[in-house]
């Protein structure tokens, strides 16, 4: 009778080699990774730059053809935040053609105000969802990083790393929605490129890039193709002191109270066309 396998009666399967093991990478990994280097005790700076870019071209058109119209909408958020709470926010949104609107958000002795172009604040009865930073790594875990390329640049001496994250188109889509928080816009088009880059020295920072195609047309037949390209930058910095976040803000009695941040745009769009 044969022997069994090892004299155990069971057969042990071959031991995989480490080669033929892929390790799966996350953003989100790499985002903590680089993050945990900073010192946070007193918060974070947390910067977000969003930029959107369409030119249209009047079909038929040639190579090189210059874009019959350019337009450009931009977004940024500079946040103060604290023990995972936004304490402070300045939000600026930007149009072609368009006044530029600002408004600030701010938590007072646990009361929500807000305050259009710097003109005194006002009470909110909604808390703003502004940003999650907890939520934010979270949906960064769901982004799976295909392979990454790593360097160190020391242009001023200090030394940076980078990392250049490669990133499946559907893993993209992922990316676009852990900063929109849901269905980012004209996601419908095709995506025709998209990059992903992560730096960290004194701050940490996101970047992506990515283009979207789209043809109008007449009658069934081509008339303007449109070529929308996106950047998003996101910084985290450590606070180097943020005592003026405890700071009570009081209310002004001569403005009104407004719901939510979406009456806010709303009445800072009013304030712009009066």
């Amino acid at each position: 009778m044969a022997a069994a396998p090892l004299g155990y009666g069971h057969a042990v399967p071959p031991v995989r080699s480490a080669a033929t093991i892929q390790p799966k990478i996350t953003l989100g990994a790499l985002y903590r990774c680089l993050l945990d280097r900073l010192d946070t005790t007193l918060g974070l700076q947390v910067g977000i730059h969003f930029e959107e870019r369409t030119s249209m071209v009047v079909e038929p058109a040639v190579p090189g053809t210059e874009p019959t119209r350019i337009e450009q909408r931009t977004f940024d958020a500079d946040l103060a935040v604290r023990d995972r709470v936004v304490k402070r926010a300045t939000l600026t949104t930007g149009a072609t053609s368009a006044e530029t609107l600002v408004i600030q958000v701010a938590l007072s002795e646990g009361t929500s105000r807000y305050s259009i172009a710097g003109a005194g604040f006002g009470d909110l009865r909604v808390t703003p969802d502004l940003f999650d930073l907890g939520g934010f790594g979270e949906r960064l875990d769901g982004v799976e990083v295909d392979d990454a390329v790593i360097a160190l640049e020391t242009p001023d001496g200090s030394g940076r790393i980078i990392i250049d994250a490669e990133i499946d188109g559907d893993a993209f889509t992922r990316l676009l929605r852990s900063f929109g928080g849901g269905e980012p816009a004209n996601l419908e088009l095709p995506l025709l490129s998209h990059s992903a880059v992560l730096s960290a020295g004194s701050d940490v920072t996101i970047d992506y890039w990515w283009s979207l195609l789209g043809l109008d047309e007449v009658e069934g037949r081509p008339a303007r193709q449109n070529v929308v390209v996106c950047h998003v930058h996101a910084s985290f910095a450590p606070m180097t002191g943020g005592e003026e976040l405890d700071a009570p803000i009081e209310a002004d009695p001569e403005l009104p109270i407004l719901e939510d941040v979406d009456a806010v745009w709303e009445l800072a769009r009013l304030r712009r066309t009066r």
